[in-house]
């Protein structure tokens, strides 16, 4: 899964992974824009295994299997039903038992699952639960430590996402008001929370100031962001300058928003237009030279990539669930394909039809390599068009 990540996604910053401490038990309190793939990708790029809880009602399905076998917990909303609601004590037992070993807790606080830049309202889940493990297995060396998953553009083939893990909350520091009174604690905690995990979630405010932020922060970026590798980068910086451009905008009026912008754009000096130079008219001959090997990848390999898509586009509605069920078919798919072209050209090549196996994914990684150092040469061009669009946004056209 994490191979398959890696090359979906053009870059994956994971910054303060640190924070998660290795000898306690932690609950990650995170948000949650696009469903079952911000746990594959918090699962795949943290360093300890993590135990889920999801949606109760997929524990119906013929999959039930694998969510168990996964370290999934089901739990259930008033919308299951009654009889379901009352199965949420053993699967609360079964978190706190989780806690009990010293184990990492996965949950997401927002509750349900929208693809926007923008942090929801925490529901007091994590409260609950938190305080419940307290209470029933006397935990009080829990700490929740808050997430941020945030994506550049989530339905976008080789787009980016940003993982920010913040510093850790002790549980034992709310016992005491909880004692007191458990309700007001549990609001409290839920606020505080709310307050920490803000400080790692892109938040925009309204569509026309996160379309301006789309614009400007897919072309202008800083020049280590350009390249596509290292692929897992644990570099602060872009989602440092992202977070204050997001702040900014927000709080700023439409007269002010075209000089942040204006500001933000020249404090990029590594996207500012360059002259040529015989190094670039080289990379362009190398470019083109290369060219028929990278067609030679795309045609091989667009069978299964463009079927999983058009799947997933076509017969998914909701735009949170389409990028995850593109990645699960992209993997069912591209295996079945594999195996079919293996067993066609047994026929002519016996045995060494299975060094395809290994020749496919490499020719369609390389079609991967030459795109983006194409994308790479064309940044002036596109950041031009990013301008020209951000200028009518700005002018209301």
């Amino acid at each position: 899964m994490a191979t398959l990540l890696k090359t979906y996604f053009r870059k994956i910053y994971v910054i303060g992974r640190d924070n998660i401490p290795l000898d306690k038990p932690v609950i990650l309190a995170s948000n949650h824009p696009m469903a079952f793939c911000d746990a594959c990708i918090l699962a795949c790029f943290t360093e300890r295994p993590l135990h889920f809880l999801v949606r109760g009602d997929v524990f119906k399905s013929r999959w039930k299997w694998f969510f168990k076998m996964t370290n999934q917990i089901p739990i259930y909303r008033f919308r299951d039903g009654f009889s379901n609601m009352r199965k949420n004590q053993q699967s609360f037992e079964l978190t706190y038992e989780v806690l009990a070993e010293k184990k990492v807790l996965l949950i997401f606080s927002e509750g349900n699952t929208r693809l926007q830049k923008k942090l929801f309202p925490l529901q007091k889940g994590t409260a609950r639960l938190a305080f419940g493990a307290w209470e029933s297995q006397a935990l009080d060396e829990t700490v929740i430590v808050p997430v941020g998953i945030n994506y550049s553009d989530g339905t976008s083939f080789r787009s980016d996402v940003q993982i920010s893990i913040g510093k850790e909350l002790e549980i034992k520091t709310y016992l005491a008001a909880y004692r007191t009174d458990a309700v007001s604690a549990m609001q409290n905690f839920t606020k505080e929370l709310g307050k920490h995990l803000a400080s790692h979630v892109i938040h925009l405010e309204g569509p026309k100031r996160t379309e301006l932020f789309n614009q400007v922060t897919q072309n202008d970026t800083l020049p280590q962001d350009q390249a596509y590798w290292p692929i897992v980068d644990f570099d602060h910086k872009r989602f440092d300058a992202e977070m204050k451009l997001s702040q900014a905008l927000n709080t700023a009026d439409d007269s002010q928003i075209k000089k942040i912008l204006l500001e933000w754009r020249q404090s990029f000096d590594g996207n500012q237009k360059q002259p040529k130079s015989p190094l670039k008219v080289v990379q362009f001959m190398i470019l083109f030279l290369t060219g028929p090997i990278a067609l030679g990848g795309y045609i091989l390999n667009a069978i299964p990539f463009y079927l999983a898509k058009y799947v997933a586009t076509e017969k998914v509605e909701k735009v949170e669930f389409q990028t995850p069920v593109r990645l699960g078919l992209l993997l069912i798919f591209y295996l079945l394909y594999s195996l079919l072209v293996v067993v066609i050209s047994w026929q002519f090549l016996d045995g060494y039809a299975l060094l395809l196996i290994t020749i496919l994914p490499l020719t369609g990684y390389s079609t991967i390599v030459w795109w983006e150092w194409k994308r790479g040469l064309r940044i002036d061009k596109d950041a031009a068009k990013s301008a020209l669009r951000i200028e009518q946004l700005l002018s209301g056209t």
